[in-house]
């Protein structure tokens, strides 16, 4: 189907009660008077540090004992709360209560995420960027932590026990009913709805990594060292980098000592939260949604600077390239640490650098803001005066009697080969003949590489000056495809003309039907184009999306087309230089390519 380019809220929607002073409540303010000053003339009661994290760990539904000291230890322990509060017996300010309640809802990430928002108040100049982000969740979340009809938020000042109660109940609320939803214009003609809801209900545990070793024996001795120090690592190599795994710690302590002996090996450490939440109607989930206005931006896909087959961070591909919005795109096979091809259709700018893979859909679209989704085939030839020659792989070396075209995007030298005929060609003429290989690439340049008996026919039938016609076409010659400037490929297809419409297109159960991470590409009803991602595999934050909860949110949001991207690991999303989503491995993977937004030229 081909058209002209021109928002979810989940289907429940809850009622949040009133704030009613509970029996409960009651004799949680007897228990926080224990830890004021209460004689005649004394100043004003205030909150101890462990009296109020011991309430918050009864407000987030967790179990409690008798002793506030222990229940703040617990809640600490725990990573419920991850910071490191020292001297439990001072006064809690509103900057650490802040800080705390919003951890323990699981909502760093958002903090984070929105930390650029701007804030009411006037006093805010001295918080780190994440306490920023806390007090935008906190007065933005539904129940609102704090109201910001103050003109100061009042950082320091020493929490009281009627305000404590009042923080209290609300994050009791927001332990059954959490929503999140801020929509803002990051630039114009862009529109970015951010949206959260419900909140973690299990104790978590923690693992941490230890990454980026070249070698097994820098692996092993890093292992021993951290032994030494009493924690069990396990080695794995994973994507072909070795990396070094905790056992699951329960003692967030723990987690800081073991990152921060990491840190003093020159290494850094990752630390992802394990979690089982058996509350499926109240498991946190989060989703970004990005809307671009065609009239403002360009589509075009992204690459690492040295090629496709390198993979990099989206952040890598995006950094200085002009690019002001980015999604991840298709999916790709592993070579090597951090190499890698495409798997599937990739054109990009006229130029077809990697075939289609067969049954799944692609997207095309063009500079006249013409776009298509559907299965596309592909068939290329080198054409010899009157001889055909079939063109097997694109910038892709493979095995047998067979032809290979490279062109610019393979960004590297061609592969070096016993049997192998090379015909370097520019402007449609053969400059050079070798039969080695390790041709340098670039610009208006291709070189044709014939392998086996393929290189005995190149060496005959071709000469230096000779002219090399390239035939390629799209579903036999489809001129409206053949006409697209760029094309990706992913799968499944999610919608079609405003109906949810999900095919297997040959992938596993698990991909259609579980909760992943997931990415997707669109445009909405409005022809404008859509970039969504939505987190999963961590019980803190977000839990996953399966493709139909994908496809209803798109829906309702106004998205009329929609393809799925790779997800998992690689599901990311990012507006300027900044990153809308918390990547499952708590890091960026590197991909093979990648979605991105420029800004359109005027006409000259």
């Amino acid at each position: 189907m081909k058209f002209a380019l021109s928002g979810v809220r989940p289907a429940r929607k809850r009622n949040i009660s009133s704030n009613i002073l509970s029996a409960s409540a009651f004799w949680a303010l007897l228990f926080f008077l224990s830890f004021f000053a209460t004689n005649a003339g004394a100043a004003p009661a205030v909150v101890r540090k462990d009296a109020f994290l011991s309430q918050l760990l009864a407000a987030r539904g967790f179990e409690t004992k008798n002793n506030a000291r222990e229940n703040a230890a617990s809640i600490l322990k725990s990573g419920i709360v991850p910071d490191a509060v020292a001297d439990l017996a001072s006064s809690a300010t509103r900057l650490d209560v802040l800080r705390w309640m919003v951890q323990s809802l699981g909502l760093a990430a958002e903090a984070r995420i929105l930390s650029d928002l701007d804030l009411p108040f006037k006093d805010v100049g001295s918080l780190s960027a994440f306490e920023k982000g806390c007090l935008v969740v906190a007065t933005r979340m539904n129940p609102p932590l704090f109201r910001s009809s103050a003109p100061e938020f009042g950082p320091g000042h020493k929490i009281a026990p009627d305000e404590a109660q009042f923080l209290l109940s609300n994050v009791r609320q927001a332990s059954q009913h959490l929503e999140l939803e801020a929509s803002f214009a990051p630039a114009p003609g862009m529109e970015l709805a951010i949206y959260r809801e419900g909140a973690f209900s299990a104790v978590p545990k923690w693992r941490v990594y230890v990454d980026g070793f070249d070698e097994k024996g820098e692996v092993d001795e890093l292992q021993r060292f951290f032994a030494s120090q009493g924690f069990k690592m396990e080695p794995s190599n994973p994507n072909y980098e070795w990396r070094l795994g905790s056992e699951l710690l329960e003692d967030y302590g723990r987690v800081r000592r073991l990152a921060a002996l990491a840190r003093e090996r020159g290494k850094a450490s990752r630390v992802l939260s394990s979690i089982r939440n058996a509350n499926l109607e109240n498991q946190p989930l989060y989703w970004a949604l990005l809307t671009l206005d065609p009239s403002h931006y360009v589509m075009e896909p992204i690459i690492a600077p040295t090629g496709i087959t390198t993979l990099a961070p989206l952040s890598a591909m995006v950094r200085g390239s002009g690019v002001k919005a980015a999604i991840n795109a298709g999916f790709f096979a592993l070579t090597g640490r951090n190499r890698g091809a495409p798997i599937g259709t990739l054109k990009i700018d006229g130029t077809l650098v990697n075939k289609p893979y067969q049954g799944r859909t692609s997207l095309g679209w063009n500079k006249d803001n013409r776009a298509a989704f559907g299965e596309v085939s592909w068939s290329g030839h080198v054409r010899l005066g009157e001889n055909l020659l079939a063109i097997n792989s694109l910038n892709y070396y493979i095995k047998g009697n067979v032809v290979v075209l490279y062109n610019e995007y393979y960004g590297k030298p061609t592969p070096a080969h016993e049997q192998v005929t090379e015909a370097v060609v520019e402007s449609g003429v053969c400059v050079s003949v070798n039969s080695t290989g390790g041709t340098p690439l670039g610009p208006g340049r291709s070189v044709v590489a014939g392998y086996g008996v393929n290189a005995e026919i190149l060496a005959e039938r071709l000469r230096t000056g000779d002219e090399v016609r390239i035939d390629s076409a799209f579903n036999g010659g489809d001129s409206s495809w053949d006409g697209m400037d760029d094309v990706v490929q992913a799968g499944p297809f999610l919608i079609s003309n405003g109906e949810i419409k999900i095919e297997p297109e040959g992938f596993s159960a698990s991909t259609l039907n579980l909760r992943h991470p997931r990415s997707v590409i669109g445009l909405t009803d409005k022809g404008h184009w859509a970039f969504f991602v939505g987190d999963g595999r961590d019980g803190m934050h977000s839990a996953g999306f399966t493709l139909q909860e994908v496809a209803a949110i798109l829906k309702m949001k106004g998205v009329a087309y929609a393809l799925n991207l790779d997800g998992g690991g690689s599901a990311q999303m990012m507006v300027g230089n900044k990153i809308f989503n918390s990547p499952s491995e708590k890091r960026e993977r590197p991909i093979s390519y990648g979605v991105g937004a420029k800004l359109r030229q005027p006409p000259s």
